[in-house]
């Protein structure tokens, strides 16, 4: 319990230094004219797109659950999603999301590989489409290392998470019974033998984060119809980067990611600043927000 609360505290006071590192590298009059500028009207039209991408999220964990045979409606598994990005808010790499499983009457056992591996898929999404956009528009040294080491991390995480022996030494470790263990596995197994619902929830990943660039253009214009139109394309780059588990919920990382980004296009630094906050409060916090609601009616 003491070292958890020590890498806590860490990653609150990273979060922190570099949120402060930011803002005194920034004009903050400007920063403050960027939100006070900002066309509400044209930002509103981004409301219903934001919906859209948490059916489609919500559409996409169904698939995973039914494939084990478990059966949850629609509405019910949109308010876990809801409530599982509340406590991903909160927390560094959005572990929190793992909440989810929590909420389901069945062995976690069995739904906590459903969570894991929807996150995979959308890491995979995001690495994807992080290289094209990289090797399109943004060849940046800094950012391909970082990206480098995103790609480690993430083959590390399938290998641990995924792979029977890897998994038999974690529940060893944590002295987990042998039944959950193979609950676990065989969640597993099932899943990713079914080629058909591996492709068809690659497919709504795609679909979550092309819809997720319509909202980030949206919410560019909203800020300054002038800025370019290219930086559109950051919007994987900016996301995959924030997970890397260094910061509560990649506050700070988004940040700074978004802002060397608008300065690579020559863009003013603080549109940088401001966009991903604006993307953050209305994709991850406000949902994040309403998912809380339901926490105490679901327990």
């Amino acid at each position: 319990m003491i070292v958890m609360n020590r890498k806590k505290t860490i990653k609150i006071i990273f979060t922190l230094g570099l949120i402060t590192y930011l803002l005194k590298k920034l004009d903050l009059d400007a920063v403050y004219s960027t939100f006070i500028g900002m066309n509400l009207e044209l930002l509103a039209l981004s409301f219903p797109f934001i919906g859209l991408m948490y059916s489609i999220k919500t559409k996409k964990w169904q698939i995973l659950l039914d494939c084990i045979d478990i059966k949850i409606p629609f509405y019910n598994a949109l308010k876990i999603i809801l409530i599982g990005t509340f406590y991903g808010a909160l927390t560094p790499g959005r572990f929190g999301e793992l909440s989810r499983s929590f909420y389901l009457k069945a062995d976690k056992s069995k739904t906590i590989p459903t969570v894991i591996l929807d996150r995979i898929l959308d890491i995979l999404c995001l690495l994807l489409l992080s290289i094209l956009s990289i090797a399109l528009f943004f060849k940046d040294n800094n950012l391909i290392n970082l990206l480098l080491l995103m790609i480690i991390l993430f083959i590390s995480g399938i290998v641990a998470l995924t792979n029977e022996r890897f998994i038999s030494i974690l529940f060893d470790l944590l002295n987990q019974k042998k039944a959950h263990k193979e609950n676990y596995i065989e969640t597993i197994d099932r899943i990713t033998g079914n080629k058909g619902v591996l492709l068809y929830t690659f497919s709504l990943s795609l679909s979550f984060y092309f819809v997720n660039l319509l909202v980030y253009w949206i919410i560019l214009k909203a800020l300054n119809p002038m800025l370019n139109n290219i930086i559109v394309f950051s919007l994987p780059i900016i996301t995959i980067l924030s997970n890397i588990p260094i910061s509560i919920s990649g506050i700070g990382v988004r940040e700074f990611v978004s802002v060397t980004i608008f300065t690579m296009l020559n863009e003013n630094p603080e549109y940088g600043f401001s966009f991903s906050i604006i993307l953050y409060v209305l994709t991850i916090l406000s949902p994040g927000l309403i998912g809380s609601l339901f926490i105490a009616e679901k327990r």
